[in-house]
Order: C-alpha cells, then sequence, then structure tokens
C-alpha cells in the first residue's frame, strides 16, 4: 500500500532502529524488564503500562473484570489465552493481572512457553493494584494544553492512516483467503497499533481522522504468494514512513510508539510476509500452535 504522507516531506533511507535490548526499559520508568517470567509490585508496573505503548492484560473472566480492573487493561481470559496470542506481539514484554496473582503467574509460564520474550506478573494483582490507590477502569491519558506542531500532528494523522489502510488490504485479503497466515495473524497486531496511537489523538487534541479504507475496495492478488508480496511492499513502506517521522518528532512518548510499531513492522510481519512471498506457508484454518510472526 502507499503510505498517506499529509503534506509531510519524509526524510527516507536512514538506518532502521536497532533490535530491542536484551531488558526493555520504558523512557518514564527506572524499571527494566528483562527476559524471560518478571515478577512486579503494583507500583513498579503502573509507570510502564502508563506509556503510550505497553501491552497488559487482565486474564481474569469477563464477569470479574467487568466489576472492576486496572486502568489500561485488555481482558483475555485465561482458558482463552492460547488462543488469542496473536493479538500480543511476542517481541513485547506482556504485563499480567489477574485478582491475586495465581492466574497471572499461569499466564506467564504459557507466555513464555509460547515464545514471548518477557511476561511480567503484577505481584497481589488487582487487589494490590486498588491497596496502592492506582488508577482503575478506562480513564485514559489526560488532554494536555500543549499542542503539536502542525508536522508532528500530520505525522501521527499518517501513522494512524497507514495501520488502517494495512487493516483494510489484509481484510481484504482474508476475504478470498479465509484464516491465510500470515494475514489472519497480522491483522490483530495491527489493530492494537490502531488502539495504541489513538491514546496520543487524546492527549494531544488532535482530532481523529474519518476512516475511509474499505476492504470491499482493494482489489486482492489472485494468488496467496502474490498477496504476501503486497504485504512485503506494504511493510517495507510502513518501515520508511516511521524513518521519516523520527528525524524530527521531538515528544517521547509518540517516539516511544513509533519506534515500537516500526519494530513489529520490521521484526515481526516482514519477516512473515517474506516467507510467504518466498512459498514459505499457505492458508490456515488459524487454530493449534500459533504462527509466529
Amino acid at each position: 500500500m502507499k503510505s498517506i504522507l499529509i503534506g509531510i516531506t519524509l526524510m527516507v533511507g536512514f538506518g532502521s532502529v536497532g533490535c530491542q535490548p536484551s531488558a526493555v526499559r520504558n523512557i518514564d520508568s527506572p524499571v527494566a524488564v528483562k527476559p524471560g517470567i518478571n515478577e512486579m509490585k503494583a507500583s513498579e508496573v503502573q509507570p510502564l503500562v502508563a506509556a503510550a505503548y505497553s501491552q497488559f492484560i487482565d486474564v481474569r473472566t469477563p464477569e470479574e473484570f467487568s466489576s472492576g480492573h486496572a486502568d489500561r487493561t485488555k481482558n483475555i481470559p485465561l482458558d482463552t489465552l492460547t488462543a488469542n496470542l496473536d493479538k500480543l506481539e511476542k517481541s513485547e514484554p506482556v504485563y499480567i493481572i489477574c485478582r491475586t496473582d495465581n492466574r497471572s503467574r499461569q499466564a506467564a509460564k504459557v507466555l513464555i512457553d509460547a515464545g514471548f520474550k518477557q511476561a511480567v506478573v503484577v505481584i497481589g494483582g488487582t487487589e494490590a493494584w486498588k491497596a496502592a490507590g492506582l488508577p482503575m477502569g478506562n480513564a485514559g491519558p489526560p488532554v494536555i494544553s500543549t499542542k503539536l506542531d502542525e508536522k508532528t500532528q500530520n505525522a501521527l494523522i499518517a501513522a494512524l492512516q497507514d495501520e488502517r489502510r494495512a487493516q483494510a488490504t489484509y481484510q481484504a485479503v482474508l476475504g478470498k483467503f479465509t484464516n491465510a497466515r500470515p494475514f489472519a495473524n497480522v491483522i490483530e497486531a495491527e489493530r492494537q497499533h490502531e488502539a495504541f496511537l489513538l491514546p496520543l489523538f487524546a492527549k494531544y487534541g488532535v482530532t481523529i481522522p474519518r476512516n475511509e479504507f474499505d476492504p470491499s475496495k482493494v482489489e486482492v492478488p489472485a494468488s496467496l504468494v502474490e498477496a504476501c508480496k503486497v504485504g512485503v511492499s506494504a511493510e517495507n513502506e510502513n518501515i520508511a514512513l516511521y524513518d521519516g517521522f523520527m528525524q524530527f518528532v521531538k515528544e517521547a512518548d509518540i517516539k516511544e510508539v513509533f519506534t515500537r510499531l516500526q519494530s513489529a513492522s520490521r521484526d515481526n510481519h516482514l519477516p512473515a510476509f517474506t516467507r510467504c512471498s518466498e512459498g514459505g506457508m499457505g492458508s490456515g484454518s488459524g487454530k493449534g500452535r500459533p504462527f509466529e510472526e
């Protein structure tokens, strides 16, 4: 797909952001997440998951979740976790909470066994979170008075449009090649990427553009291999898009999200589409052992 530039002159050709170090450290927190299963206090986890880009899951039942949950959590019950692994990025830390921490420990083992690099158990779970007086519900980031310059606003819009275009393109492919991998996996990640971008619009008071990308209007190649070649081009253009943004975006939280989204495209999605474009996989039911992006 072709990236929307919306008045932005991109500086493509600069080196890609390097691979993530073995211990991931969010900008606003002194706590590093080590490889494997970690255990952290709620007070240590909160600044990490408050970052613009974070994966924070609550593995309790939907009924428990609806009765009250830590802010910014996504409900993926423990008994459905294996079936929903494709909704999470393997190369990024996953923070896990339940009522105390028993189910979180089980979930952490499931993730590590499935190839995830870092899983973080919130010690004491939701009970400890509430006792510490930490944010509950979906309060979202506060709106701040500082406005972004026009170029950075346009970068946010272009990033969101590119993620939406990817979703429409990959959904169109799935309409023709039902449950085809890697499209079935990558589209879930693209939806997650949109969810990471939207809070930045709210925080900086940028109007969210209307989603005008319609899967029914996307022309799908005749074969899955050819469709994967389209995916390769799309991910390469996405990587170049973020390369351009990195040359002028100054806000730390926006740069962090852009860096992580670019990393997902470069390190997860592009290799998956490349293998498929070379005939390395076919369509699948999406069940069983999840495909490693």
